[in-house]
């Protein structure tokens, strides 16, 4: 088993519980039901339950009454075209992705950071035929892909401690095994912080490459990234560094956008 393909620990406490409730319907195709939500969660079947119907009495969630299952409600959907409509990060963001779309001819995402995780805000896909895509709104933690190195290397290391121990306790690893994986972790992100970005090659989907950097806010605290996926196959050695650097100067373009804004 590899790191990167860990989940993250259960929350600890009610407001943690809630949250994890919240993203578990990040990305998901279709309605969940409550062993769906304790699956992706790692919280018991009681717990999702009696979070789900709070989260119900309030709207932010919804169920169906013939299927029992559940989805997102009115409430949810208020907070989140509120979100959009005044997150910079995201109107910005979409902007320069563009450009970095137009520009390399590969897909181009925006990621942000939400504790462990860090969800997919929105992408321009590639104008070629054979081209790489991401599921815009599904949530990953930050030990997966080139996007999650991206910002976990840049954290402080208080937080970056606590995102690497909440992955291996709910490892099934022994104590061996789990000490390779973490020098194995900690010497890719002390490689992306030298490097300015991260790569990753077949991490997630099968011949992409991806190449991903940080963006940082007006207090230049990392909050999300930005990334860049080819094909394998399309790439030589020259065209890595080529979208390596792109992705960074984009990235810094946008860090440099919020921080006047």
């Amino acid at each position: 088993m590899t790191i990167e393909a860990l989940p993250i620990k259960p929350a600890d406490s009610t407001t943690a519980r809630v949250s994890e409730v919240l993203l578990a319907f990040a990305g998901a195709e279709k309605p969940l039901g409550i062993t769906d939500i304790a699956r992706a969660t790692g919280l018991s079947k009681a717990v999702v339950h009696r979070i789900v119907q709070e989260l119900c009495n309030s709207s932010f969630v919804w169920q169906n009454p013939q299927t029992r299952k559940y989805q997102p409600g009115i409430s949810a959907f208020a907070l989140s075209d509120a979100a959009n409509q005044s997150s910079q990060f995201r109107r910005i963001g979409m902007q320069v992705i563009a450009d970095l779309a137009d520009t390399t001819g590969e897909t181009a995402t925006l990621s942000g950071r939400i504790g462990h995780r860090r969800i997919y805000i929105g992408q321009v896909e590639s104008s070629q035929l054979v081209r790489i895509s991401v599921q815009v709104g599904s949530a990953l933690p930050l030990t997966i892909g080139a996007s999650g190195a991206a910002i976990l290397a840049f954290l402080p290391d208080n937080e970056v401690e606590s995102t690497v121990r909440a992955s291996l306790e709910s490892a099934d690893l022994d104590d061996g095994e789990r000490k390779s994986a973490r020098e194995r972790l900690y010497a890719r992100l002390q490689e992306v912080k030298e490097q300015g970005y991260a790569r990753s090659e077949g991490e997630r989907i099968a011949d992409a490459t991806s190449f991903a950097a940080p963006v940082r806010n007006r207090f230049g605290e990392v909050i999300g990234c930005i990334s860049v996926a080819a094909l394998a196959s399309r790439l030589t050695s020259q065209r890595e560094k080529e979208l390596a650097q792109a992705t960074m100067s984009t990235a810094e373009k946008l860090s440099s956008a919020l921080r006047v804004t």
